[in-house]
């Protein structure tokens, strides 16, 4: 797969150096908006987005949360196998371990 090119973010605002925007590879961006997006964020796909706020909030475990991370990254042309762990005070930690 060729490389994605994107405007780059700062802290998800866009980046701007020497009056001019900053375009990098950007898949690790790719990754990041889709697994927080929820779908229907994007109009232009609107069933993208893993929409992990949701399982934040008590729905769904580890395996739910592997799977739909799968689906939408596979839908984008990646290949993915999520480690995901809770830790004991119950933090998520996300390692989507994309190959592109």
């Amino acid at each position: 797969m060729e490389n994605r090119i994107d405007i780059k973010l700062d802290d998800n605002d866009l980046l701007i150096l020497n009056d001019d925007l900053v375009l990098v590879d950007s898949d690790d961006q790719h990754v990041t908006d889709t697994i927080n997006a929820a779908p229907g964020w994007w109009k232009e796909t609107p069933t993208e987005g893993v929409g992990i706020m949701k399982y934040l909030k008590g729905k769904g475990n580890s395996q739910d949360i592997s799977r739909a991370i799968q689906i939408n990254l596979k839908s984008d042309g990646y290949d993915s196998r999520p480690d995901i762990s809770f830790d004991t005070n119950g933090k998520l930690t996300i390692n989507p371990n994309v190959k592109l």
